[in-house]
């Protein structure tokens, strides 16, 4: 909840409204907010704890956030259109990108929605979930992207 300060959303983590979160403070950038169960939030709270800051949401922040799902699954017949249509009649979901994959049976796809927060997404996960064929769907994130370009240590 920060007033005036300027501060931005983690390329690392993506964090939604609604998951745990702290602020870094950035040498050039002002403060990054990124989740507690971001890839990099152990070194950076052990190593630079310092320039670590408690942060939150606001409960009044309305506005759409991008997040990623990877799916991973049995490639079977119109997989890619169920999953596209859940998208497209789940509530206020938008989509911005999506690719398929498919090699010896398996599929996986990634696709990246806007969503309002956790709760949103944890809805459209779950509809994932049950169709048939989909084993397993997860948050993904730029894992080429360790660091965010300036947080420098």
């Amino acid at each position: 909840d920060f007033n005036n300060i300027k501060y931005s959303f983690a390329k690392c983590c993506n964090p939604l409204p609604g998951d745990s979160v702290f602020g870094f403070i950035t040498i050039n950038d002002g403060i990054k907010i990124h989740r507690t169960t971001c890839p990099n939030a152990e070194n950076l709270m052990s190593k630079l704890a310092y320039r670590c800051i408690n942060a939150h949401w606001k409960s009044q922040e309305v506005r759409e956030h991008i997040a990623k799902l990877k799916i991973i699954g049995i490639d079977g017949i119109g997989i890619v259109n169920k999953i596209t249509q859940i998208i497209s009649f789940q509530h206020n979901v938008n989509m911005k990108s999506i690719s398929f994959e498919s090699k010896d049976g398996i599929f996986e796809g990634q696709i990246q929605v806007y969503v309002f927060d956790k709760m949103h997404l944890d809805e459209l996960i779950e509809k994932f979930t049950l169709l048939e064929g989909v084993k397993r769907v997860e948050r993904w994130d730029d894992m080429d992207q360790e660091h965010d370009e300036d947080d420098h240590y």
